[in-house]
């Protein structure tokens, strides 16, 4: 692969979980609300998620993950302060991250979002002050599909009136990975905001 692609890139795609942010407290957080254990929490978080990150309504989703640790949400407001958190949590990126989009804008290289996540954590993260140095959002529940789901990678360069071979691309889970390259994208595993921009610097962007 060429060393210096600056003037091939067109974008550089980050996910958000655990590549921009990495949240250290977020199932202590939901336990507080919920007045359960963390270890617990965590394991009825995920159960159902795939649903949630397509496009399932936040009453839908966290009132099961109460009941999956012994709580009932009476009248939906535990829901909303569930998701609250949890957006918030997740919207909250590392600062090596900001660093990394700030020099990538500074560049005029332009920088694009795909994350599986449900509709709070897009609001929350639109809303980030970070954000605003990101020309597009891709969330699965505002497409109604997700990674690894081949058509979500197409979605992201028909948006971004871009070839696949313009995309540079960053996610924590080999799957997706994976099924990004399979879609002609140049993509990497997360393993460090160190080695992201490493990378970044390795192939001529930074």
């Amino acid at each position: 692969m060429e060393r210096s692609r600056l003037d091939e890139v067109r974008v550089v795609v980050f996910d958000i979980g655990e590549v921009l942010a990495t949240p250290v407290n977020l199932y202590q957080e939901l336990a507080e609300a919920l007045g359960s254990d963390p270890d617990a929490v965590r394991d009825a978080y995920w159960t159902g998620r795939d649903a949630h990150d397509r496009g399932s309504s936040l009453h839908d989703y966290w009132p099961g993950v109460a009941r999956l640790v012994g709580v009932e949400d009476q009248d939906g407001a535990l829901a909303q302060r569930l998701a609250d958190i949890d957006s918030a949590t997740w919207a909250a990126v590392r600062e090596d991250a900001v660093s990394v989009i700030r020099d990538l804008k500074a560049r005029a290289v332009k920088i694009g979002l795909l994350s599986n996540a449900p509709f709070p954590m897009a609001e929350a993260v639109r809303a980030s002050e970070w954000a605003r140095d990101v020309e597009a959002f891709f969330f699965s529940a505002e497409l109604g599909m997700a990674k690894p789901d081949p058509e979500i990678y197409v979605a992201v360069t028909e948006g971004m009136q871009i070839a696949p071979s313009q995309v540079v691309f960053f996610d924590d889970r080999q799957v997706n990975v994976d099924a990004a390259i399979e879609a002609g994208w140049d993509a990497y595993l997360w393993t460090s905001g160190a080695r992201t921009r490493a990378v970044l610097e390795e192939i001529g962007i930074l």
